[in-house]
């Protein structure tokens, strides 16, 4: 097929395709399905500690020496190793959050010379709901990296 029918033909089903009215401009990439319930790869690692179901680590870290709780909602409850300069955070809903019971933590970890946030997802909630849960927490993790790396670039200058 010539460049100029594989460009018409392109032109001709872009058009044809009917634009949806809750399309968005920009869409963010898909997130991965978050790790539903106590696989066997979901309990091998919690932040370098093994892990069974979500329950069991919202009761063993909500309770955990070191750490202080830094954020409190209906839905949310996180803790965290230095509230001013956080190398770890554990955050777990709430009964009120549609994922619960979900634990999610987020670590710090230097790869070079660059800041990156690692993260595990342990719901045992309904899977929309915790595939909603890793999405937020995606865009939260994206934010806060470009915070970091604003901070490292200007401190470069």
């Amino acid at each position: 097929m010539s460049r100029k029918r594989l460009l018409s033909f392109a032109a001709l089903v872009f058009a044809a395709s009917p634009a949806l009215a809750d399309d968005a401009i920009v869409k963010l990439p898909k997130t991965p399905m978050p790790t539903a319930g106590p696989t066997t790869a979901a309990a091998e690692e919690f932040c370098g500690a093994p892990v069974g179901k979500a329950e069991d680590l919202i009761a063993t870290y909500s309770s955990k020496a070191g750490l202080q709780k830094v954020y409190e909602s209906d839905k949310y409850i996180a803790y965290s190793d230095d509230p001013k300069n956080a190398t770890v955070m554990y955050t777990f809903t709430t009964k009120k959050n549609p994922a619960h019971p979900a634990a999610v933590c987020r670590k710090v970890v230097r790869k070079g010379d660059v800041l990156t946030i690692d993260m595990k997802v342990v719901c045992d909630g309904e899977q929309v709901a915790c595939a909603s849960l890793q999405n937020d927490f995606n865009v939260m993790n994206a934010q806060m990296q470009a915070q970091v790396n604003q901070q490292i670039a200007g401190q470069k200058k």
